[in-house]
């Protein structure tokens, strides 16, 4: 053998051991990127459980919240002719069309009639001294329902002031 072969022989060999370093050492490194992605694989499926529960949670309680929707239509059906001999409930409650009831009318019962007025030295304006004239009343009801029923009226004198003072200008008496 001559001296080139002998160089190129010895040349091979260190080329031979430095790609089995590099492989041993990307062999490990591998081994640990195959470590770590199998953990992060676990992980994953661990939040995805995790979001699943929560996510159910979250239904659960929003149901829990907000309930069924009183407002939800059922669903329309085809009307029936007067043929059909099929026997129907009615829904219950006021059926559409029909009118209400509306405001019952006590005006029969009973009458007590309260008279709530401001007091005297009241009427007169803090600044000046001028009286408050008469301007109306505002009139309210009250239905009690005791032994027997009574519709008291109250009336409540409101007075306007005469004067240009800058005070309130016009009083009426406390309920």
């Amino acid at each position: 053998m001559g001296t080139k072969e002998i160089t190129e022989t010895a040349y091979l060999r260190a080329e031979i051991e430095r790609l089995a370093s590099d492989n041993a050492h990307l062999a490990g490194k591998n081994a640990l990127l195959e470590a770590e992605n199998a953990e992060l694989r676990a992980r994953v499926s661990e939040l995805e459980a995790q979001i699943s529960a929560l996510t159910e949670k979250v239904a659960t309680l929003t149901k829990l919240v907000f309930g069924t929707s009183s407002e939800k239509n059922k669903p329309v059906e085809p009307r029936r002719g007067k043929d059909d001999v099929t026997s129907e409930k009615r829904a219950r409650g006021q059926q559409p069309g029909s009118p209400g009831h509306g405001r019952r009318d006590y005006s029969t019962l009973e009458t007590v009639e309260v008279i709530h007025d401001v007091a005297e030295d009241e009427r007169i304006c803090p600044g000046c001294g001028a009286p408050y004239a008469a301007f109306g009343e505002e009139t309210s009801y009250q239905i009690d329902w005791q032994v027997h029923i009574v519709r008291h009226l109250h009336r409540r004198p409101t007075y306007r002031r005469t004067c240009k003072c800058q005070t309130r200008g016009m009083l009426v008496a406390p309920v």
